[in-house]
């Protein structure tokens, strides 16, 4: 009975060092109510299986015991920099950004938690949430949950389409969740739609129900690779090959449009570009930059930006 009770004693004292507690023995010895020589000997155990195991050391200052683990310099830079691209973001309302916040930082050591509360403290406080930010994460995990299971949705969905009536009920099986651009979207083969579509997940104001889905055929199913690789902001319209001369930093290009490639590099700086890309998201990129950019092919997407750059000048005339 005294083993079971020490080896509980020895799993508790372990959790809680490894979820970053900082026990002070006096206060071990008063709650467990053992002897100071007790608590010694089960914080030994500790220590040795930590180093047994290379999952971090023990240390103490002045009778307070901490975890350090091995490779806590590199575990501080991985939750500075996960830490930074989620404010960054801005997909979270602010209960859940201040939990999923916590839970990245509590496997360090205090010293270490005071280093990144530190850090964080200017892009905390500048954190922005979205217009309409709600609590996404129960949302996220059902959905996942469905793609693992192949499960289809009947869920309520609120359009953002121009004109669109109320949120109305479809019908889809979800089969890859992703985040791009402030948003989370969950590619869906849609009854609705005749086809894969993408949703926004912060645009499901309900799940109703889940149903057995079926296996799909990966040869014809949603690609996230493709989309990553073609499409900015809009997953719509054809797949076209462009040329166009680009005058501003070339790995602005390269980083919007991973399969893009260079020609050549005129006498001037400027680059031949060509690209694979659905073009309606396309040409919101392509009229962003401005001078720094100009069309040649195909013909029909230069007479494209030339109405709608010409629209744009006419509403600026007197």
């Amino acid at each position: 009975m005294e083993d079971m009770q020490s080896n509980q004693r020895i799993a508790e004292l372990l959790t809680r060092l490894m979820t970053g507690e900082v026990l002070q023995q006096d206060l071990l010895e008063q709650h467990y109510a053992i002897s100071h020589r007790t608590c010694q000997r089960d914080l030994a155990y500790i220590r040795r299986a930590l180093t047994d195991y290379a999952a971090g050391s023990l240390v103490e200052k002045k009778g307070a015991y901490y975890l350090s683990r091995q490779s806590e310099a590199d575990d501080l830079d991985m939750v500075l920099t996960t830490s930074n691209i989620l404010l960054g973001s801005r997909a979270l309302d602010q209960p859940e950004l201040t939990a999923t916040l916590k839970y990245l930082s509590n496997g360090l050591s205090p010293a270490m938690q005071a280093i990144v509360h530190q850090q964080l403290t200017v892009p905390r406080g500048s954190y922005t949430p979205l217009s309409n930010a709600h609590p996404l994460l129960h949302q996220l995990r059902e959905v996942a949950t469905c793609i693992s299971h192949s499960q289809k949705m009947v869920f309520v969905y609120r359009s953002s389409e121009p004109g669109a009536a109320q949120p109305q009920v479809h019908h889809a099986q979800p089969v890859a969740l992703f985040f791009e651009t402030y948003y989370f979207y969950v590619a869906m083969l849609s009854e609705e739609h005749g086809g894969y579509w993408l949703y926004r997940l912060d645009r499901i104001e309900g799940i109703l129900e889940k149903r057995p889905g079926e296996k799909l055929d990966y040869a014809s199913r949603f690609s996230l690779q493709e989309h990553r690789h073609y499409t900015y902001l809009l997953d719509s319209g054809s797949l076209t090959q462009i040329r166009f001369i680009y005058r501003n930093n070339i790995h602005t290009v390269l980083d919007h449009f991973p399969d893009s490639r260079i020609i050549k590099q005129n006498p001037d700086g400027s680059y031949l570009v060509e690209a694979y890309v659905k073009i309606d998201g396309a040409v919101l990129w392509l009229l962003s930059q401005g001078t720094g950019l100009k069309v040649l092919s195909p013909v029909s997407l230069v007479n494209r930006m030339r109405e709608t750059l010409t629209a744009a000048r006419e509403q600026y005339e007197d």
